[in-house]
Order: structure tokens, then C-alpha cells, then sequence
């Protein structure tokens, strides 16, 4: 067994992919429909496999919104913007499976793309799961797509204080 064993599950596509379906599904609720950009994934990977992250805003209020967990817990800053960058490669692949399995949707247009839930209001029964830590992962996505679409993504990266 790898060293990095239980990473790499973590960064498996398929979890993330259902992971970005549930941000995207949220986004669009809290957007009147209007899907989230390519970089709202990028940021939302980075947050969604770093444990600190997930276990702080899982189970906080919808309406709370992300600028309010990063002053009650600054330790979701620290090393952001490198988990940004490694992670992008993660998040790419879980919008390739996601958008190849029909979980999400590509919509062109002017500037970044952006990737619409596909499927109606739930996951399939299949590749649902209830079960911690992976329900905990999925409540976090569900958070961050409401959060992102009600602050705004470039309000959220200003005070998150990431580039790209």
C-alpha cells in the first residue's frame, strides 16, 4: 500500500465529480439558475479535500455564507492558494467525468465555462451516499455552491485572497 493511500481515494474523480454536482446543483438554486464558472471548481476541490475545510462548514447555515467562516476559522486560508493550484488537476478530472457521465453539463459563452447539474434534484440512488465522511464532503459542496452563488465568486476570492 502507498503512503499516500487514503489521499488519493480522497481525490478519487468519481467523489469529487458527485461532490461538484451538488456545488453546482446548490449554485444554481441560490443563482436563479445560473451555473457556476470554471474557477468556482477550482477553489471548491481545494476546500472539499482538505478535512479541516469540510468538518468546519459542513454543518454550518446555508445562509451563514463563506465570508463568515474564514474569520471564525483562519486555518481555512492557510495553504489555500497552493491547495488551489494542486488540486486543479483534480478538479479537471472530476468535470471530465462528471460532464462524460452526464452529472454535469459544459455551457459555453462569454468568458470562463460553466457546468450545469444535470438529473433533477438528486443524485441517482446508485452513487447517493449517506454515510460519513463522504456525507460530510457532499454537505460541504452543498454550502459552497449557495455561498459562492449568493457572495459572488470574485468577493469569496478577494477574502479568500486567492489568484489565478
Amino acid at each position: 500500500m502507498k503512503i499516500d493511500h487514503e489521499e488519493l481515494l480522497a481525490r478519487n474523480p468519481a467523489l469529487v465529480s458527485r461532490a461538484f454536482w451538488h456545488l453546482a446543483h446548490s449554485h444554481a438554486g441560490a443563482a436563479r439558475g445560473e451555473p457556476p464558472i470554471l474557477p468556482v471548481f477550482f477553489v471548491s476541490a481545494a476546500m472539499l479535500l482538505h478535512r479541516a475545510t469540510v468538518t468546519k462548514i459542513r454543518a454550518m447555515q446555508f445562509d451563514s455564507g463563506l465570508l463568515k467562516a474564514v474569520p471564525e476559522e483562519p486555518v481555512l486560508l492557510t495553504g489555500l492558494q497552493g491547495r488551489v493550484e494542486t488540486h486543479a488537476d483534480a478538479a479537471l478530472k472530476a468535470l471530465q467525468v462528471a460532464v462524460a457521465s452526464g452529472l454535469l453539463a459544459r455551457e459555453g459563452g462569454d468568458g470562463f465555462p460553466r457546468f450545469r447539474a444535470m438529473g433533477g434534484s438528486a443524485l441517482p440512488p446508485a452513487i447517493r451516499d449517506l454515510d460519513a465522511p463522504v456525507s460530510h464532503m457532499l454537505s460541504a459542496a452543498r454550502r459552497l455552491g449557495t455561498w459562492f452563488a449568493t457572495d459572488g465568486f470574485d468577493a469569496v476570492r478577494r477574502q479568500l485572497n486567492i489568484e489565478f
